[in-house]
């Protein structure tokens, strides 16, 4: 299968002098979390969710609003193009973890692919396998009265981008993004340089308490409908008993996917 089949051709895309005050109005209007970046037609870059949390975090109160997306782009634009074949794609998505990708036809953009694009049209060529195969098994966890401060810390020193919250009971009662870090903080390595006098969030207070959560025995092609469908980036994996297992992400499914 081709990309042209399941790409986005309607697609929406920003010049490289718009404002990230417009920017976020678009994404959020239209409900995405990548916007193409051109330069006089050509594309040049992808603005991201994460590239606009990161400007918030760095720039004096509201100055960030009016900084360009040229400036806010952090990673070099990764395309597909047209003919590019559906595996070959969701390999280069899987290996560096990219939301999305530009469809470019020579210099011309002429569409978006997203993972839950590559996720809904890959679903019957899902393995059979289930949750657990993919899963990260025990994954470190937080609990929701701990500080943020622990969490951070946590985040940055072994590179995760989730971390699931468990109360002293074992019960999973949220899960701590990225995202929900940078909305509330800003950039996490400066709030970890902060003085430590300085009033701190616990998890409790910034986590998604709405928690997905999956059996460690159903099917992989079930899952990957869940996240296209749910638009989810992660989920945490139960035993029989509910006790957290594991963690799947997006990025796991699509690692299934390409190998």
């Amino acid at each position: 299968m081709k990309i042209r089949e399941i790409m986005r051709p309607a697609v929406i895309s920003i010049d490289e002098s718009t404002c990230l005050g417009e920017a976020y109005t678009t994404m959020h209007r239209s409900e995405i979390r990548h916007l193409p970046v051109t330069r006089s037609g050509v594309v040049v870059g992808m603005l991201s969710e994460r590239d606009l949390l990161a400007a918030r975090a760095i720039a004096d109160r509201g100055a960030w609003w009016n900084v360009t997306a040229a400036h806010a782009m952090h990673t070099p634009v990764r395309t597909a193009t047209p003919d590019d074949t559906v595996d070959s794609v969701v390999e280069r998505m899987a290996r560096e973890k990219l939301g999305a990708m530009p469809v470019v036809d020579g210099d011309r953009l002429v569409g978006i692919v997203t993972v839950i694009d590559v996720l809904q049209c890959s679903v019957a060529a899902v393995p059979v396998s289930t949750a657990r195969d993919a899963m990260t098994p025990f994954p470190i966890t937080i609990d929701p009265e701990a500080s943020l401060l622990d969490a951070v810390s946590l985040m940055i020193d072994h590179k995760i981008r989730h971390l699931p919250v468990v109360d002293r009971a074992g019960k999973i009662v949220g899960m701590l993004s990225e995202r929900e870090v940078r909305t509330a903080i800003g950039d996490p390595l400066r709030y970890r340089e902060l003085p430590a006098s300085l009033p701190r969030h616990t998890v409790g207070q910034v986590m998604a308490i709405a928690s997905p959560q999956v059996a460690f025995d159903r099917p992989l092609g079930e899952l990957a409908v869940r996240f296209a469908e749910d638009r989810l980036d992660a989920v945490s994996v139960v035993d029989r008993f509910n006790a957290l297992i594991g963690i799947v992400s997006y990025v796991d499914v699509l690692r299934v996917l390409a190998a």
